[in-house]
């Protein structure tokens, strides 16, 4: 047994009052005679002996009752299991991933968490508190009520060894605490690597689980194929728990119904679908379902922007007919200077540059060149016969690019196609082997290797791509080569052309650190926002000369779709969904190991802490007695004669 106050034991010396007021009481007997002495001695014996009872009676329950009071005062406790009180550290990491939307028994499982933590933390205890993407050191639980009822649910799911690192960073360096993890999550994907947290903190994980895993999920959205009439857009869903036959999927513009197919599932619960549409712009397309299951993941936003033209700069104007009837409006917008005429400010702006055959490549046009490749600008480069040879290898290799040598004059065919390369993977419907083969009379010799796109017989390429640019080994010029009036003329320049400008992403993804280019022209000062129907914020940004490279991290938080804005021009569209892993029912259960416990209820697990650290008090029990020896001293005063 251990005292609370044991300096007050001292007071236990008061007990020598009683006992020397028993021994030294001052009270004499008077001696009255009477005749018959031997009667009177007999009486007067028999007076005292009873007397010296009743007061050495009342002496027992003054002293038990006064030792008793003391014993209260002292505050006397039995410790804990441990043998020791312990300073007490309590860390709780609550897991509020979009898995944790998932209904329980007894409501929303993050709800649900939330309203019992605030039931049972203790009113006075100091607690560390940290989600997957905020933390709350040291506060109290009536400071933790007003964070935790704004918590909402975020994309991000840390990892099992994110947490570990996490709650030991939040723990004192004392080692003589009592230091208890707690761990509240569905555990959706941290089943496997769920480990202890450190040798002297014992963890108490409580794994909740959903009332059904019945549930659907809209799994992505893609482009299947657009042409300038027609638009087809691919969805793929997915189900778990039990079976159902049909799934039933809108598609949106905003609140405004586009379409509604109905998609069967096969035996792995999963379905997929079409949807054919004009080609045009859905900047705020979604596509939806309904289920009672998780909601986040019954809506997934897509944006399918206007396509601005593809802005062609060619620099050397002679034979650029071809290039005209290629590159129309409204798809393109064409420039052709000659080359000792250039407008760089255009020049700046284009998405692709064509070296059409100019006598000299000056240093300032490479450096210009240079430049633009940098920010994603595609580059072809047609070389002239008689062009200065020393310019081209200049720009070929602060390319990086193998250089031209030797130039023959000699009649080649092109005969070789990759046809797997991004030019021509939609062009031909299978291996073409007996057309007209296109044909040059005279083509340079490379320094270096290079993978062909078009090759001559002997594997030589005529045409080659690196790092988007795109080489011609011979003039294209009709003295020189046919291939201006060869069927593959058109989707070679047609499909370079579109690849200039890479289709937007139809969505992005919460949580990634990604970077999105803009085709913008920004003045000094001015920058881009992203606007939603609920916030508005300035991403971190870079500024090119004919783009602005968007890096998005923490931001945005939730999803749904955004404007970019420059000043209040809205460019374009953005859309950002939550990742569908989340949507992965629960399967397996946490095992118990030496130092965690696993729990189901978070009620129990605060009992079970409780009990690891309660201590005894005794002082009731004392005052209990004191009260008893009080009453039996007054019984004894009056009903002992």
């Amino acid at each position: 047994m251990y005292f609370k106050h044991p300096e007050l034991l001292y007071a236990l010396f008061l007990l020598v009052i009683p006992v020397l007021v028993h021994l030294f009481q001052l009270r004499k007997f008077r001696t009255t005679t009477f005749t018959n002495v031997k009667f009177l001695k007999k009486a007067v014996l028999q007076t005292r002996k009873s007397s010296r009872l009743k007061k050495f009676l009342i002496l027992c329950t003054r002293l038990l009752l006064l030792a008793s009071v003391i014993f209260a005062f002292a505050q006397p406790y039995f410790p804990p299991a441990s043998g020791e009180i312990k300073e007490v550290e309590t860390v709780i990491w609550l897991d509020n991933s979009y898995s944790m939307q998932a209904r329980g028994q007894n409501g929303i499982l993050l709800r649900r968490s939330i309203q019992d933590l605030l039931e049972n933390l203790p009113k006075d205890a100091q607690v560390t508190l940290f989600t997957n993407e905020q933390e709350f050191r040291n506060v109290s639980s009536n400071t933790l009520r007003e964070r935790l009822q704004a918590l909402d649910f975020s994309a991000t799911q840390l990892p099992w060894r994110a947490i570990a690192f996490k709650a030991q960073n939040f723990f004192g360096n004392s080692r003589e605490a009592q230091k208890n993890f707690i761990a509240i999550s569905d555990f959706q994907h941290l089943d496997d690597s769920v480990a202890l947290i450190g040798e002297n903190v014992t963890s108490y994980l409580v794994q909740l689980e959903p009332e059904n895993s019945l549930n659907i999920s809209v799994d992505s959205v893609f482009t299947s194929s657009r042409s300038l009439d027609e638009t087809e857009l691919g969805v793929e869903i997915s189900a778990s728990g039990a079976l159902q036959e049909e799934v039933s999927v809108g598609l949106y513009n905003e609140d405004r119904l586009l379409a509604r197919k109905t998609i069967p599932l096969n035996e792995e619960l999963k379905g997929s679908t079409t949807f054919s549409f004009a080609s045009e712009a859905i900047p705020f397309g979604s596509i939806r379902v309904e289920d009672s299951g998780l909601q986040f993941d019954n809506r997934l936003y897509f944006s399918i922007n206007e396509t601005p033209p593809v802005k062609v700069v060619v620099i050397g104007d002679s034979e650029a007919e071809y290039l005209q009837r290629i590159y129309k409006e409204p798809e393109f917008l064409l420039h052709i200077f000659p080359e000792n005429n250039i407008d760089y400010n255009l020049l700046s702006q284009a998405n692709l540059v064509i070296l059409n055959e100019p006598q000299k490549v000056p240093f300032s046009l490479i450096t210009t060149l240079q430049q633009l490749l940098k920010e994603g600008v595609f580059l072809i480069v047609v070389p002239a016969p008689d062009g200065d040879l020393e310019d081209y290898n200049n720009l070929l290799r602060n390319l990086d690019l193998p250089t031209f040598g030797t130039g023959f004059k000699q009649e080649k065919l092109i005969t070789n196609i990759t046809f797997e390369h991004p030019l021509y993977q939609s062009v031909f419907n299978e291996r073409v082997t007996n057309f007209e083969y296109p044909k040059v009379q005279s083509s340079f010799s490379l320094t270096g290797a290079a993978p062909g796109i078009l090759k001559y017989p002997n594997g030589q390429p005529f045409l080659f791509e690196k790092n988007n640019v795109f080489v011609f080994t011979a003039a294209l010029r009709r003295e020189n080569s046919n291939f201006k009036s060869a069927p593959l003329i058109v989707p070679t320049f047609y499909n370079i052309g579109n690849l200039a400008i890479s289709p937007d992403r139809l969505y992005h993804l919460l949580g990634n650190t990604q970077k999105i280019s803009i085709q913008a022209n920004l003045q000094k000062d001015e920058i881009l926002k992203l606007s939603s129907s609920e916030t508005t914020f300035i991403p971190q940004q870079q500024s090119f000369q004919n783009k602005v490279d968007l890096v998005l991290d923490e931001l945005p938080k939730q999803e749904g779709h955004y404007r970019v804005l420059q000043d209040s021009v809205v460019l374009r569209a953005l859309s950002f969904n939550i990742d569908r892993r989340e949507s992965i029912p629960v399967q397996n259960k946490i095992r118990e190991q030496d130092g965690i416990s696993v729990q189901s209820s978070i009620p129990q697990v605060f009992q079970d802490i409780k009990s690891a650290g309660e201590v005894h008090t005794l002082w009731k029990w004392f005052i209990i007695l004191a009260l008893f020896f009080l009453l039996t001293e007054m019984l004894i005063l009056k009903f002992l004669k």
